[in-house]
């Protein structure tokens, strides 16, 4: 099924228009550079319409972020820009909230002009949260098919739809409707799925989600706090580790400090064994001399009764009869 719309109306249609292929080709590199400088970057309030708010811009941060981080650490070049003004050859601005542009160098830029820089969109992402439906659901679709944008992609949160359309051949550029999968859109051009989520429009490569800008900084400080906390752990336990090894080394001192108490004692006892074994050997040297002086007491009594007992007979004999 094709989908095939009505011209743009005039009043839609404002704005310079860019030069067309021929007229740029024909140009000096100067003329070049002045036409493109000529044509404005901004969109005047009055061309704005309804804003979107923050709902509006936090998707389109977030689907821009996310997407430039994956294409940051795929090495896959493309430029990621988003309400700029784009202008293709002998047209007036479109401003896209995102549009994609495969093999761009991602740089610094004002506006986007096709013939300038050689390339074109390739996707555009439109947000519709308060504004304008008829632009966004069918103006568009008639324009980015006709300007050859090979996949044009709506979040439609107030109706919580995702809607996305793809030239089938580039050369009749007319959209045909993407068929979801799951649930989700699959965008040939970026090489990923797309799917409402709540406030954001999710990227997937393959079954793995991809995190934008908001969500990478919150696992980010999730994993700075759980660094600290292992960190502080470490310290607990280094803390604990050293209070042990002081407590180990106080009472392996106290082990020395007893070690060195039952030496000395040991010393003491044997000190003391040493001296009641010298007072048992003078003891028994006394009782020996008491002894010895003992028997030579008894010895000189005898001796000295057998003196007087001779003494007395020979006075006996003295006498006269």
């Amino acid at each position: 099924m094709t989908i095939s719309m009505p011209p743009l109306s005039p009043e839609r249609e404002t704005g310079l228009r860019a030069p067309t292929q021929a007229e740029w080709d024909a140009m000096t590199p100067v003329e070049r550079a002045r036409a493109a400088a000529a044509l404005p970057a901004t969109v005047p309030n009055e061309e704005l319409g309804t804003m979107d708010g923050q709902r509006h811009q936090r998707a389109r941060d977030g689907f821009e972020g996310a997407l430039l981080a994956h294409s940051a650490s795929t090495e896959r070049p493309m430029f990621v820009g988003g309400l700029l003004a784009v202008y293709f050859p002998g047209e007036r601005r479109i401003q896209p909230d995102v549009f994609v542009v495969l093999g761009a160098e991602q740089a610094p830029r004002d506006s986007w002009v096709v013939s300038k820089e050689g390339r074109a969109p390739e996707f555009v992402l439109e947000i519709l949260v308060l504004g304008h439906r008829e632009k966004d659901l069918l103006d568009n679709v008639t324009r980015y098919a006709q300007r050859g944008i090979r996949e044009y992609f709506v979040a439609d949160f107030r109706q919580r739809r995702l809607r996305a359309w793809r030239l089938a051949d580039p050369a009749i550029r007319i959209y045909t409707p993407i068929v979801p999968q799951l649930g989700r859109f699959h965008s040939t051009v970026l090489g990923l799925d797309l799917k409402l989520e709540g406030g954001r429009v999710r990227l997937y490569y393959g079954n793995a989600p991809l995190l934008e800008p908001d969500e990478i900084a919150e696992r980010l400080r999730d994993d700075l706090n759980d660094e600290q906390m292992r960190h502080q752990d470490t310290l607990e336990r280094a803390a604990d580790a050293e209070a042990a090894q002081q407590a180990a080394e106080a009472a392996q001192q106290a082990a020395e400090a007893a070690q060195q108490a039952a030496e000395a004692a040991q010393q003491a006892a044997e000190a003391a064994q040493q001296a009641a074994e010298a007072a048992q050997q003078a003891a028994e040297a006394a009782r020996q001399v008491a002894e010895e002086r003992a028997h030579a007491e008894a010895k000189a009594r005898v001796d000295a009764e057998a003196e007087l007992a001779r003494l007395r007979e020979l006075v006996a004999r003295m006498k006269p009869a």
